[in-house]
């Protein structure tokens, strides 16, 4: 009889292991852009916390909203009409619109550093957006002033903490069909260089849609809490309609994002990149800007090279794009 219990016991182990999500542990990743730093803190007792990239030589920005519930700070300071628009930082941030707060702590930090300033060209300029993470948790924590200062004070260059760190401490995917059949995010990065060309991107993944790999197959979300089968979205909505059943889609879900490079390019270079790039994550994150995902993408340029013969802005949006889908996938690996 040992010998069927054995079989029998690893035939459940295995379907277990099938239906658990492919998740990262908490881990660095390493790049070479020197011209930023990353610095990322957060409130273990939340989970909460917040992402910041400072640019020590300060940025070229843009901003691409593209979700029904997004909440975004000093987005106008990255518009193409804005004659100003140059960023001393970018904040990624969970607590919903309180996390926006994170940012005053970089300001804060950055008017230390530089001595109180009040010329108009040393004020601090950090836009940020925030995600909901506020689910599955029975406290009001999140990223305020003070986490901030400490996401600020612990940067670093070349290295950033990807899983469940900074903004993407407490954030999940695939909630379309309700909050029981999500599955555990993170926060996920990319690097690389073309020809002198860096970009860089990071992204805090709390989307209402699933995670969809190379391949079309779903890596996470939407899993039945019942039998630990995931579901394309598309096709539990046909078999709900079809049963005339409900949908009840849950507020409260935003995939934040940026991508940054240090070839020359204009504002509007930029807004192309970031439309670009932005788009591409769709086709990893199924569905994408729902009305009720708040999904927001900033686009950076430090500034420093000049594209080379033969590449142009599409190029760099095509590449910043795939990086995007590394980024999404390697949170789940």
């Amino acid at each position: 009889m040992k010998i069927p219990l054995i079989l029998f016991s690893t035939a459940i182990l295995v379907g277990y292991l099938m239906t658990q999500p492919v998740q990262s542990q908490t881990r660095p990743l390493k790049f070479d852009f020197d011209s930023i730093e990353i610095g990322t803190a957060e409130y273990p007792q939340g989970p909460t916390g917040c992402t910041v990239v400072y640019f020590p030589n300060g940025a070229k920005g843009a901003v691409d909203i593209r979700g029904g519930a997004a909440a975004v700070r000093e987005s106008s300071s990255l518009a193409s009409n804005n004659t100003w628009g140059t960023a001393d930082a970018v904040v990624l941030a969970g607590g919903s619109t309180y996390g926006l707060e994170a940012a005053d702590g970089v300001v804060h930090s950055l008017m230390k550093m530089r001595s109180n300033p009040t010329h108009f060209s040393s004020i601090p300029a950090v836009p940020a957006a925030i995600v909901y993470d506020f689910a599955k948790r029975e406290n009001a924590l999140y990223p305020d002033k003070a986490l901030g200062e400490k996401a600020f004070a612990a940067r670093k260059k070349n290295v950033i903490t990807i899983g469940r760190a900074g903004g993407g401490a407490n954030v999940t995917v695939g909630k379309y069909f309700g909050r029981e059949w999500s599955e555990l995010s993170g926060q996920g990065a990319a690097f690389g260089e073309w020809k002198g060309i860096k970009i860089f991107v990071v992204t805090v993944v709390n989307a209402l849609g699933n995670i969809v790999n190379e391949k079309g197959e779903i890596i996470a979300g939407s899993k039945d809490p019942k039998t630990g089968v995931r579901i394309s979205v598309a096709e539990k909505l046909k078999m709900n309609l079809e049963a005339n059943l409900d949908s009840e889609v849950p507020n409260g879900n935003t995939t934040i994002t940026a991508v940054i490079t240090n070839a020359k390019l204009s504002r509007n270079d930029l807004e192309r990149v970031a439309a670009m790039s932005h788009t591409n994550m769709g086709s990893k994150i199924q569905p994408f800007h729902t009305p009720s995902d708040g999904d927001s993408l900033f686009a950076f340029t430090t500034d420093e090279v000049d594209l080379p013969k033969g590449m142009d802005v599409s190029d760099v949006g095509v590449l910043a794009g795939d990086l995007l889908n590394q980024a999404i996938l390697g949170i789940f690996e």
